[in-house]
């Protein structure tokens, strides 16, 4: 059976064996038979430039927006830092902002999941993702919200062992997919 419904995602950390790309191949794996998923990397965008927007845009920036126009969803994953989310992934916001008011992700259901080593789970940066999308005029579904804590004691070589953390997971995924893409 071919795909039908297609998701896009990324998570907001370039280190390789990072809690967030763990985080976003488990939501992925969570995903029911009929839908597709494909991994976008962030860190193979440039630094975001408002002057590269008035030529060509750089091939990554392009194939990266092509992705996500081509989606039905986006899930993102991402760490806190310093009380925030990642400087890379605000990068890779902003190019998926442009042109405002028209960008890909205008309107397109978004799942984001935060996590952290501490006992908060980096739901501070959630606050900041938030806001980002809303100002992207993303579609955020009323419920709860995805946190993390103590990501630390629950990924272990490279695979997420918690089976509560495992069945909140499943359960926000097939929310998300109910409220947004099975109508």
């Amino acid at each position: 059976m071919s795909a039908s419904k297609k998701i896009s995602g990324f998570a907001g950390s370039l280190r390789t064996q990072s809690y967030s790309k763990v985080l976003l191949n488990e939501m992925a794996e969570k995903l029911p038979e009929g839908y597709a998923f494909t991994a976008l990397d962030i860190g193979a965008l440039p630094h975001y430039n408002q002057d590269l927007e008035s030529g060509d845009l750089p091939v990554s920036v392009v194939a990266f927006r092509e992705t996500i126009t081509h989606s039905d969803a986006v899930f993102i994953t991402l760490p806190e830092y310093n009380h925030g989310m990642p400087g890379v992934l605000k990068n890779a916001l902003d190019w998926l902002s442009r042109p405002a008011f028209a960008s890909c992700m205008m309107h397109k259901p978004v799942l984001f999941a935060s996590e952290s080593e501490g006992a908060l789970g980096g739901v501070r940066s959630l606050y900041q993702m938030r806001e980002t999308l809303s100002s992207m005029l993303c579609y955020l579904p009323p419920m709860p919200e995805i946190v993390i804590t103590h990501v630390n004691t629950k990924i272990i070589d490279g695979r997420l062992q918690d089976s509560g953390t495992q069945q909140f997971l499943q359960k926000s995924v097939d929310r998300f997919l109910q409220v947004t893409l099975q109508k």
